[in-house]
């Protein structure tokens, strides 16, 4: 009898400090884990995020090598993705705001369009690191919250950052055919 009721007051004891270590976590990742549960807000930290490691990446030299990678070889396998309905998508919402360094309008110069091409390399690179961050935080969100938080941030992962990476490599190959058409009626022929 002895021995069964040390068995119970050390399983209670255990208990107890197991719900007192899991409300300790509660209590100090409270917010962090209410966070987890909006998808919209961790997009937006997703961006922020992405600014940074674009920030930090810039400054090394493996970034050059990065920031000139394609996904797909042509663009074909873009346009069968949807990238151009996206890009029609957003133009006609409010989304077309924002980044303005990447649009030119007349009859722009050599600088600018190559300036364009450096902040459209920029603004896929913080995207990549947006869609990695989301994608660490939707493993975290799926031990802790139901398929419906996981699948909002599939649905928000691949449209507010994978799509606009692809959009983004799309429009690049797009422009880099233009200034290679500009250098080559630039280029003179020597006699």
């Amino acid at each position: 009898m002895r021995d069964t009721q040390h068995r119970l007051e050390a399983y209670a004891t255990q208990h107890m400090l197991e719900a007192c270590a899991t409300s300790v976590v509660v209590k100090k990742f409270g917010a962090f884990v209410f966070l987890l549960s909006n998808p919209v807000a961790v997009l937006f930290l997703s961006f922020i995020f992405g600014m940074a490691g674009n920030a930090i990446l810039s400054k090394m030299s493996i970034y050059e090598r990065l920031s000139d990678r394609y996904l797909f070889s042509g663009s074909k396998p873009y346009e069968s993705l949807g990238v151009v309905w996206y890009r029609n998508f957003l133009l006609a919402t409010p989304l077309r705001f924002f980044n303005s360094n990447i649009r030119f309008s007349g009859n722009p110069d050599l600088a600018t369009l190559n300036s364009v091409m450096n902040h459209m390399k920029d603004a896929e690179v913080s995207h990549w690191f947006g869609f990695a961050a989301m994608l660490v935080l939707n493993c975290v969100a799926a031990w802790y919250f139901s398929y419906k938080v996981v699948l909002g941030y599939v649905v928000l992962n691949i449209l507010g950052n994978l799509y606009p990476c692809l959009l983004q490599q799309y429009n690049r190959r797009r422009l880099t055919r233009v200034v290679n058409s500009i250098k080559r009626r630039n280029v003179t022929p020597v006699n």
